[in-house]
């Protein structure tokens, strides 16, 4: 049986670094802008499921920044004397932070849809 070793390099480039500071928030403001723009239409459609629907996905969406988060951090602590070890620690534990702030804001913003009728 072979292991294939992770190279931490490669899991510290510009675009993990982004998606693990910014993808929770980004996630979370698309969640914001399309439950504003899906409400009417559910009170047409007469169903909630998109609603439910859009909240799912945004928050494996937010649940995959928090991973890059991790993995990022992880990637940093395996070789702390590389070049920009510490700031992607930082910038790790920041996206990590930041994923588990926003996927709550996002469970929040979702009661009203579960408990409350939309269309009243």
């Amino acid at each position: 049986m072979t292991t294939t070793e992770v190279d931490p390099m490669r899991l510290r480039g510009p675009w993990r670094r982004a998606d693990a500071v910014l993808g929770a928030i980004v996630w979370w403001a698309v969640h914001l802008g399309v439950t504003y723009w899906l409400i009417p239409r559910t009170c047409t459609w007469g169903t909630t499921w998109p609603l439910h629907a859009l909240t799912v996905l945004m928050l494996a969406l937010i649940a995959r920044a928090g991973l890059s988060a991790v993995q990022l951090r992880r990637a940093a602590t395996a070789d702390l004397k590389a070049a920009g070890a510490p700031r992607d620690l930082f910038l790790g534990w920041s996206g990590l932070a930041l994923s588990i702030f926003f996927a709550a804001v996002t469970l929040i913003e979702w009661s009203p849809v579960l408990f409350i009728d939309p269309c009243w």
